[in-house]
């Protein structure tokens, strides 16, 4: 494929990328939800972890449909494997929250506080600017700012903070038993595959005039996508 300035992309560099994201994305979750449903229990997985995942990627696939259905929401580039990923992830988050009411939590008994005050102000947050937006419509938002946004800035503060209680809990327990060191390795790789493709597609499009900077605000960035590869 060539560029407009008749440079050659490598599509299979290209290709070979968005190959790994969509592997990443079947095998993501996997592992851990496997491993609680071989030991019908979820004692050394992180209650709070299982709440915050599930409720990330139901906003991520609000994300990620909205920007791959209209572009210019401000959400940046969304790909087919980004697509695939928020709604396969999603899907799989919410067995793996399930198990939490089936299985033997061992000495977790119920949700942090901080986890819950953190998704009421975050769902209250995305219903006040969806009101704003698409209700009232009285034009006090800023341009650009949506609730497509709003669940993708939701997402990102999710994935920073979704790690912290299964951190303490290792160490609490001085034990990683009941948490798939596989499933770390592959949101490794993923994050950094995620990252190494917004490059490639940078580099491939260039900062012509479409929009394309790497930490630009133009249509063609995805700064949360971005955001979770670094956290990842």
């Amino acid at each position: 494929i060539a560029s407009k300035h008749g440079q050659r992309v490598p599509t299979r560099v290209l290709s070979n990328s968005r190959m790994d994201l969509l592997l990443r994305v079947v095998v993501l979750v996997l592992p851990a939800m496997m491993a609680q449903l071989k030991k019908k229990s979820v004692a050394g997985f992180s209650l709070e972890f299982a709440l915050l995942n599930v409720s990330g990627f139901f906003f991520y696939s609000t994300y990620s449909i909205g920007g791959f259905i209209y572009p210019h929401l401000g959400t940046g580039k969304v790909e087919v494997n980004d697509l695939v990923f928020a709604i396969h992830a999603f899907l799989l988050a919410s067995v793996q929250f399930s198990q939490a009411f089936i299985y033997e939590r061992g000495k977790q008994k119920s949700f942090a506080l901080w986890a819950i005050v953190l998704l009421i102000v975050e769902w209250i947050t995305l219903s006040v600017v969806f009101l704003l937006e698409g209700v009232i419509d009285i034009g006090l938002l800023p341009e650009g700012f949506n609730s497509f946004r709003v669940a993708g800035y939701n997402k990102a503060a999710i994935t920073f903070l979704k790690y912290i209680p299964q951190v303490y809990l290792n160490y609490s327990r001085k034990s990683t038993v009941g948490w798939s060191i596989i499933n770390i390795l592959l949101d490794f790789t993923g994050g950094s595959l995620s990252i190494f493709q917004q490059v490639i597609d940078m580099i491939y499009n260039g900062t012509n005039g479409d929009g394309w900077s790497f930490f630009g605000s133009g249509d063609g960035f995805n700064i949360i996508k971005f955001f979770l590869g670094v956290f990842a």
